[in-house]
């Protein structure tokens, strides 16, 4: 009898094999010794019928006489079947992807090739022999085998002949959609607990300049299958190298993936005793403890890890391309469509050139929508080859400042390497800088402030310089508004950045233009408030005093998520590097020599010029959770987008809640922001589908009637801000917009509900107030106003304890004309009716002081609002009645 075995704990790629190697051996049996992968025992449940498999217990082994063992060579690992291989007269074939080592189970055939999959191997053997017949159904089990070891396709062992062998699988009758069904499952509770540990416990080690990842922990009961955990691990903070190191009863445990081609884990493994391939391998240690393990694995790796990235590891392939003929108005809505700043446009996948979004912006501008874009593209491209190193391509870029490398083969196009793919594995992915010298040099932006800020606010910036120079210390204008003077946006806000002492430079500064020094001395921080400047106008929104905010450079630490910084004073690099996002991360230097020179250590300019909102590390959103709001009004405000590395950092950041870690007064703040934005709808849009309005209250969502009250509110406000009646511009104020959208956003929740929402987030007591008010108002207010009749006193009496913002938010809420037309009639006229008379001519009639006066005074007020009193004569008259 033949007998065909695999590995325990089995996966696709094994049980495919068992299937393949069956058409090898026709009359053989399959055994499946010990447990299987989940996904696999699902899939088993559906096609026992149709697949025989022996069961190990049942198994007549005393009957074999070849046993043919694929997918390992490790006696361990294929159950009872071991004890087959002390009988000599038991003929033994092998065929595995795994490479040989020393204590390997030996055969008289033994096939071994390095390719994704085990299954590849037998398949090109099938391939060659004639008469062999493939179902649909094993062809998706063969197909399923190699996309699950290759990562569909995607894994570095992947090779031509796994690619071929799945164009042959599907040409067999492969169902990808059933394929998919089975190799992206969902966690088990169990298993997400565990993957939850591992991210805690994940820390990063720089080894040989690169960046090696090693998760530990402890298992305690039946976990699922570490194998599915560790490659969604990797995958969703997309480590190159992970190490996961957790006890298991008495024995260490260690598996490995990497997708670093300088680093073979199946080769160090084996000093661990284990083994597996280049890209993934485990291990079983008699190890004392994992921190001795951990230890090792960092000694190991050193004499491991061989640096040598190029153009087509990091290249992104295949690459989305576009050709000549597609119109300007085209080429816009594909580049929007994929969320794209550039296309290389190609003819017979041969590139004759490069468009960009601001390409096409400029072609708009001068209304070509409908004009080639052959007319618009960049001819002169700069293209690499796949093996072009990463530091030519950082010199390179730099030197003829372009945002991407198209990567050519043969004059084919085969990948693309952008600014970010480069940034990616400079700063954070694959490699550390090791030089602080880094920044973009080039660009200097006095021009644009000439252009951009008032003449008062330059001669500010200047004599910051200047003080800067004689102090011996060096001045940066930083944040937003270095984001804005690139932008071509007017902003007021000075955040400046000395690297030196910022108080004593405050100090000095406050004493130049005799203003008042607030300062922060455990941040290195203060603010200068002085009179506004001659001649330049103060914005509406802007404060009574004009505000400088100083600060030492520093670098900030957080002890627990979603905590205040640790400040400890360092270098500009460390203060730009402690910001949200790079587009604020950039800074112009103020001192004489290089006034206006900006610096530029984390490609700002270039995420600017691609419209992408980024973070600066993996940890941003749960150092400070509030960013995610800021990363949504940003991408609102300047229509960007963010990157989908950043939005997976924010998703993980909402599924772990990080917003119950921070102080409700900081959301409080960043949702004030958000609301005051002209156009706030498309943040709350951007919210609801990142989940994150569940943070203020949990049933709050958004509905076509909140979109259609949001829309018809900044109707209302353009309508308060235009009108012109006399006595109602007299008592104008300015509408706090952010009230007036918190009532919008909270449409579905009473005033109960409201109330605690205002507790939780400490609102202002006024706007506390109105909140609740028009919570408990607006319905008996819209009674009053909406019915067929209603005297004008009736109208005042609804309206008159109103704020403006309830006042509004009713206007806008309003279904017909009618309920506008008396609001503006109670602006127009009601509010400023007066009646003549006063309690001076109430105590002549003899009315005695109290309560009851303000009850005439009122009656009379409405009789005269409804037209019935014309003068102080009947006023009087009237009194006299109500006495």
């Amino acid at each position: 009898m033949d007998l065909i075995v695999t590995h325990n704990n089995a996966d696709f790629d094994a049980f495919s094999s068992l299937v393949a190697a069956k058409k090898l051996y026709p009359g053989a049996k399959l055994l499946l010794p010990g447990s299987q992968e989940k996904s696999l025992r699902e899939f088993l449940s559906l096609a026992k019928d149709k697949i025989a498999v022996e069961n190990e217990r049942t198994c007549p082994l005393n009957r074999v006489r070849r046993l043919i063992i694929v997918d390992t060579r490790q006696k361990p690992r294929i159950g009872a079947a071991a004890s087959l291989l002390a009988n000599h007269s038991v003929d033994v074939h092998i065929y595995d992807h795994h490479p040989r080592a020393a204590h390997d189970i030996k055969g008289s055939h033994d096939v071994f090739k390095e390719v994704g999959a085990t299954v590849t191997i037998l398949l090109e053997i099938l391939r060659k022999k004639k008469g062999v017949h493939i179902t649909p159904l094993e062809a998706t089990i063969m197909l399923l085998g190699i996309y699950e070891e290759t990562g569909s396709l995607t894994y570095r062992t992947t090779t031509k002949l796994d690619v071929d062998t799945v164009s042959y699988l599907l040409s067999k009758g492969a169902n990808l959609q059933a394929a998919a069904s089975y190799i992206n499952r969902h966690l088990t509770e169990a298993e997400l607990a565990f993957l939850i540990t591992l991210l805690d416990s994940t820390k990063v080690f720089s080894v040989n300049g690169v960046n090696v990842a090693i998760a530990e922990g402890n298992i305690k009961g039946f976990v699922g299958e570490l194998g599915t955990i560790v490659r969604k691990l990797q995958d969703i903070e997309n480590f190159p190298i992970l190490f996961v190191v957790f006890r298991i009863g008495e024995k260490i445990r260690l598996m490995a993936r990497s997708r670093f081609k300088g680093l073979d884990v199946n080769r160090l493994l084996k000093q661990f005793g284990g083994g597996g391939h280049r890209s993934a391998a485990s291990a079983k240690i008699n190890a004392s403890c994992i921190e001795d393990t951990r230890e090792k694995l960092l000694k190991y790796l050193k004499y491991h890890i061989k640096v040598n990235v190029y153009a087509s590891d990091i290249m992104s392939s295949p690459v989305k391309t576009i050709t000549g003929d597609y119109s300007v108005k085209n080429a816009e809505k594909l580049l929007r469509e994929y969320k794209l700043k550039g296309l290389p446009v190609v003819e017979k996948n041969r590139i004759i050139g490069m468009i960009t979004l601001g390409d096409i912006r400029k072609a708009l501008k001068y209304k070509y929508a409908h004009a080639s874009i052959k007319g618009y593209m960049q001819r002169s491209v700069v293209t690499v080859k796949p093996n072009t190193p990463l530091h030519v391509m950082q010199r390179v870029m730099l030197e003829k400042r372009i945002g991407r490398f198209p990567v050519v083969k043969k004059r084919a196009l085969v990948g693309i390497v952008t600014r970010t793919d480069i940034l990616k594995s400079v700063h954070k992915g694959i490699f550390e800088k090791k030089s602080v010298k880094n920044a973009r040099p080039g660009l200097n932006v006095t021009g644009r402030m000439k252009k951009t800020l008032p003449a008062e606010i330059q001669k500010i910036l200047h004599t910051i310089g200047s003080m800067a120079n004689k102090a011996d210390s060096s001045a940066f204008v930083v944040g937003g508004l270095v984001r804005d003077l690139i932008l071509g946006v007017k902003n007021f806000d000075l955040d400046i950045v000395i690297e030196g002492n910022a108080i004593d430079f405050g100090k000095a500064l406050a004493d130049h233009y005799k203003g008042s020094l607030v300062v922060h001395k455990k941040f290195g921080t203060c603010t200068i408030f002085m009179n506004w400047p001659k001649g330049l106008r103060r914005p509406a929104n802007a404060g009574q005093k004009f505000k400088i905010d100083l600060a030492t450079a520093r670098r900030e630490s957080y002890e627990s998520p979603a905590a205040l910084p640790t400040v400890e004073f360092s270098t500009l690099k460390d203060d730009l590097r402690r910001r949200d996002f790079t587009i604020n991360a950039m800074a112009a230097s103020l001192n004489k020599k290089n006034f206006g020179q900006l610096v530029d250590f984390f490609g700002g300019e270039n995420d600017l010029e691609r419209g992408v909102i980024r973070v600066l590390h993996d940890a941003s959103f749960i150092d400070d959770p509030t960013r995610i709001f800021r990363a949504v009004r940003f991408e609102q405000r300047f229509d960007f987008h963010i990157d989908g590395y950043t939005e997976n950092l924010i998703k993980h950041a909402i599924r772990e809640e990080m917003f119950k870690r921070t102080e409700n007064q900081r959301i409080r703040d960043e949702l004030v922001l958000m609301l005051q934005e002209e156009n706030p709808l498309k943040a709350i849009m951007r919210m609801k589908e990142l989940g994150e309005l569940r943070f203020i209250h949990k049933r709050i969502t958004v509905t076509k009637e909140k979109i259609r009250l949001f829309k018809k509110l900044k109707g209302a406000l353009i309508w308060y801000s235009r009108s012109k009646y006399t006595a109602f511009r007299a008592r104008k104020r300015r509408i706090d917009r952010w009230v007036l959208y918190l009532m919008a956003l909270l449409l579905e929740i009473g005033p109960e509900e409201t109330r605690k929402v205002c507790e939780k987030f400490a609102l202002t007591r006024m706007a506390r107030m109105r909140l609740i008010s028009c919570k408990r108002n607006f319905k008996k207010t819209m009674k009053v106003l909406s019915q067929e009749y209603a005297r004008p006193s009736e109208v005042y009496s609804a309206l008159a304890s109103l704020s403006f913002e309830e006042i509004l938010f009713i206007r806008a809420s309003a279904q017909g004309i009618r309920v506008r037309k008396r609001i503006d009639a109670f602006f127009r006229e009601y509010s400023d009716t007066k009646i003549k008379i006063g309690g001076n001519e109430l105590k002549k009639l003899g009315a005695v002081p109290g309560p009851v006066y303000r009850k005439i005074l009122t009656r009379t007020l409405h009789k005269k609002l409804d037209g019935e009193l014309k003068t102080k004569k009947d006023e009087i008259e009237f009194a006299k009645k109500c006495l």
